[in-house]
């Protein structure tokens, strides 16, 4: 069987179809794995060889210094048109706390201008001072039909500061005692370019107005050494009369002042807690409860335990007390000798409980069947003259 080759001429169609094919998906394939590139392409219709524009920009960079919390400042960036064709400038992005106001000069509405070759115009980058104070660096974005520079970044930078700050920030009273004055002290500094007036200053809290007194006075430049950027300020001193209440004490010194035809209101946390002269202590007693917890005590075995009275206060040194009521009848309690302790600043009175064997039987456990027992001392003391202490005991078999 013979076999007749087709025409040369017709292989040669055939290859040159195939060959179009080829080349057509492979240059199909790279385009779709081409990613595209902002800023990198252009236009193959686009005449380049005309007029362009080409903007100038003489500063990019403004530093304000420091800009107290709350103040603003403002800087005019120039552009300037160059080249020989109309530029045309628009607002772009800024940051958060920045702000691009109008142009000035040119034409246009008021987020783009049209400069002719040869002029300029202006853009006002403006600022307020957030926060807490430290340094800042915000940015805006121009952009322009410049081809050589499609865009224009203005930064502004300084230091915010804060309009006043009090070292230390929080008054934490320690040892605050209802029968004996206290006394505590701050800075407050302020940034303004004139020294500030003070025009009140006294306790948030005005029932804790007698108890406690606060005075200001200008604070020295020597004073402002641990703070250099501080222009003035005031040393605040803090008084505290006897006679608070017992309990946590929580208020606000504020301290106002005026300057640049302002008044500014400071205000600095005052806590502590204020406790009596007299506090007990000791492995039996409870301090949320307010008792002694001597729970159930065989009256075969008996008991003994210590309690400390400690006294503090003015009238310290003068403290004998004398037993008055003691229930259960068969709890025995013996008053020990004063003692100076922490350098004479306390005085301990150990106070033995005991429970001898064969104890009369009880039950003041403190629950709703079972009162409490107490134990009531005359103290002797000017302001707690009688004190009551809660005893939680049973005296069984």
């Amino acid at each position: 069987m013979s076999v007749r080759l087709p025409s040369p001429w017709i292989v040669a169609v055939i290859a040159a179809f195939l060959g179009s094919l080829t080349g057509g998906g492979t240059a199909l394939l790279q385009a779709t794995l081409t990613p595209l590139r902002a800023g990198s392409l252009v236009g193959t219709g686009a005449d380049h060889s005309g007029p362009r524009p080409q903007v100038e920009v003489p500063e990019t960079l403004h530093n304000f210094g420091r800009v107290s919390v709350g103040g603003t400042g403002n800087h005019a960036f120039t552009l300037r048109n160059v080249g020989m064709a109309p530029l045309v400038v628009t607002k772009g992005s800024t940051s958060c706390t920045c702000t691009v106001s109008d142009f000035e000069g040119g034409s246009g509405d008021s987020s783009s201008r049209t400069i002719p070759p040869g002029a300029a115009t202006t853009v006002r980058i403006e600022w307020k001072g957030k926060g807490s104070g430290g340094p800042f660096r915000q940015q805006a974005t121009i952009f322009t039909n410049d081809p050589a520079r499609p865009e224009v970044a203005f930064a502004i930078e300084g230091e915010v500061i804060p309009v006043w700050k009090a070292v230390p920030p929080l008054i934490g009273l320690t040892g605050l005692s209802a029968g004996t004055p206290a006394a505590a002290a701050f800075n407050l500094y302020t940034y303004a370019n004139e020294p500030p007036k003070l025009t009140r200053i006294g306790i948030a809290d005005e029932k804790l107005a007698d108890a406690i007194r606060v005075t200001a006075e200008p604070l020295a430049a020597a004073a402002r050494a641990d703070e250099p950027a501080a222009t003035g300020g005031f040393a605040v001193s803090i008084d505290i009369a006897p006679g608070l209440p017992l309990g946590k004490l929580r208020t606000d010194v504020e301290v106002a002042f005026g300057f640049a035809g302002e008044e500014v209101l400071a205000t600095v946390p005052l806590e502590g807690v204020v406790t009596g002269d007299l506090t007990l202590v000791g492995p039996t007693w409870d301090r949320r409860s307010k008792a002694v917890r001597l729970g159930t005590v065989s009256r075969r075995k008996g008991l003994s335990t210590k309690l400390f009275l400690t006294v503090k206060g003015a009238s310290r040194e003068q403290i004998r007390p004398v037993l008055k009521e003691v229930i259960p009848a068969g709890l025995r309690v013996d008053i020990g000798e004063p003692t100076s302790i922490g350098g004479g600043d306390l005085v301990r009175i150990g106070l033995t409980l005991s429970v001898d064997a064969d104890s009369p039987q009880a039950n003041n456990l403190c629950t709703n069947a079972a009162s409490a027992g107490r134990i009531v001392l005359e103290t002797g003391h000017p302001d707690s003259p009688e004190l009551s202490i809660p005893v939680c005991v049973a005296i069984a078999e």
